[in-house]
């Protein structure tokens, strides 16, 4: 029963206060500002400031650097004593520009908590090891190994930190700081995609300060990225051509969906063509090389999202028949700010470190070149990694994480890059976890549907036992396009 009832200006300003408190030895002092996410993506208020760290954990004295902190108030004036921390995908990517775009995944979190979020070191406005991307590349996907390994060698030899430093097993260090910076005692976990290892890798080496844990889109800790991507968007492509073929409307607008496939990659391999279109954005005219390349990254990236899905079939149709025009826009609109959302020198710090050792071991190459995207991806990891440096990685990291911890493990059905079999894996070791499989959907689900609300029903109740997941169930697949006009009424 409660005591008194505090004026809403009052607790604001006395919560406002503690958050600039140098609590705990390491000041970190939050201010009022607007977190935003580049253009076309509203901006957020929140309290944010830096946090010092050194680059190199044992040496104290070397080099320091800040890492960018944002924290969201919870719309409730008294919010619970613990936030909702955000690990994001790539690796590479910002947490706050994550948050940005995945909003509605946490408002019903947020109606009680905080949502605390921390750029990973190498990331967003946290020393970002960025590489300069030569656009004309980016645009054509039109690069042979040499070439993207000696680009790779300039992108290590210019970065503004030691990538050494910046590997998973140093970030989930670097946030338990901050969460000591702040008083906070316990944390709520959501990772998406690669931020999914990071959540685990926190439960693993700070069980007791994590309350819950909400894996999307999961890698596994004993998964290696790398080698299985070309296989998994396969797998992924396959299940969408079943699909067409047991759907009449599509089936009857492309009754020959996979051989169109196959000849068309061939004919871009040996052929390729160069597309004038009006760029989806500006509407400026912009040239677009098609190759087999470009064809293959437009049909993974497409996989992602259940809507770019369900065009995928017209959009092969169209190249097919020598109508390009699809193709070449959705080519211009996947490029469009990948440079800036990934940060590939820090990307480059966690596979090289964390996966890299292992390709060997486990790489299937003959089956990687029965895939649309073939052997090429994993062959530059593999030739970039030999030439970057090996960073900290902790005992153990590469095992599965066994944990009675509350834990929340999402997928989507046809998820190219990981699905759901993934977190079937990660879940055999975890005795207080559910696992959701949204029907139908691609990579990332927490802001589909009802599935924002299942999340801020775990986080309130950390009981999986109780939570009714019926309604993912409703969410189904986006009927095809079977003209540029749509779907079928």
């Amino acid at each position: 029963m409660r005591q008194f009832s505090a004026h809403p200006a009052l607790v604001l300003a006395i919560v406002a206060l503690l958050h600039a408190l140098p609590l705990n030895g390491n000041a970190l002092e939050l201010a009022p500002c607007r977190i935003d996410a580049g253009p076309a993506i509203p901006t957020a208020k929140a309290r944010c400031g830096e946090f010092d760290v050194a680059e190199d954990p044992a040496n104290p004295d070397g080099t320091r650097i800040q890492l960018s902190v944002a924290l969201v108030p919870a719309l409730n004036v008294e919010p619970m004593p613990d936030p909702l921390v955000l690990f994001a995908g790539g690796p590479g990517q910002s947490a706050i520009e994550s948050y940005l775009m995945l909003r509605r995944a946490f408002e019903a979190i947020r109606s009680e908590r905080d949502i605390l979020l921390v750029d990973q070191r190498g990331t967003g406005n946290s020393n970002k090891l960025a590489c300069a991307i030569d656009e004309e590349d980016l645009a054509t996907m039109d690069i042979d190994l040499e070439t993207a390994v000696e680009q790779t060698r300039e992108c290590r030899d210019a970065l503004p930190g030691d990538p050494r430093f910046y590997t998973t097993s140093v970030a989930v260090d670097d946030l338990n700081a901050v969460r000591e910076a702040l008083g906070y005692e316990q944390l709520n976990l959501w990772g998406g995609s690669y931020g999914t290892r990071v959540a685990l890798h926190y439960m693993r080496k700070y069980p007791q300060h994590t309350r819950s844990v909400m894996l999307d889109g999961v890698a596994p800790a004993d998964f290696v990225l790398g080698p299985a991507l070309a296989i998994d968007a396969q797998a992924s492509l396959n299940d969408l051509f079943d699909r067409c073929a047991e759907t009449p409307s599509c089936q009857n607008a492309f009754p020959d969906l996979r051989d169109q496939f196959s000849e068309l990659t061939g004919r871009l391999a040996t052929s390729p063509v160069t597309v004038t279109v009006a760029h989806p954005r500006t509407g400026i005219a912009a040239e677009q090389l098609l190759n087999e390349s470009a064809l293959a990254a437009v049909i993974r990236l497409s996989s992602y999202s259940p809507v770019m899905r369900s065009m995928v079939p017209l959009m092969i149709d169209e190249a097919a028949n020598e109508r390009y025009t699809m193709l070449a826009s959705q080519a211009l609109t996947l490029n469009e700010g990948f440079a800036d959302m990934l940060a590939m020198g820090m990307h480059n710090a966690v596979v090289c470190s964390e996966d890299a050792p292992l390709f060997d071991d486990i790489a299937d190459l003959d089956a990687l070149q029965r895939t649309y995207m073939g052997d090429f991806q994993f062959r530059f990891l593999r030739e970039s990694c030999a030439i970057w440096p090996k960073g900290i990685v902790d005992d153990q990291f590469k095992t599965p994480v066994s944990s009675d911890l509350p834990v929340l493990l999402l997928s989507g059905e046809y998820d190219p890059v990981t699905p759901p079999s993934n977190a079937e894996h990660a879940m055999a070791t975890l005795s207080n976890a559910l696992h959701v499989v949204a029907p139908s959907q691609g990579h990332i689900i927490s802001s589909l549907g009802c599935v924002p609300k299942l999340l801020g029903e775990f986080v309130a109740e950390t009981d999986v036992s109780e939570l009714d997941t019926s309604c993912v169930d409703r969410l189904g697949p986006k009927p095809f396009f079977v003209s540029p006009l749509g779907p079928t009424p």
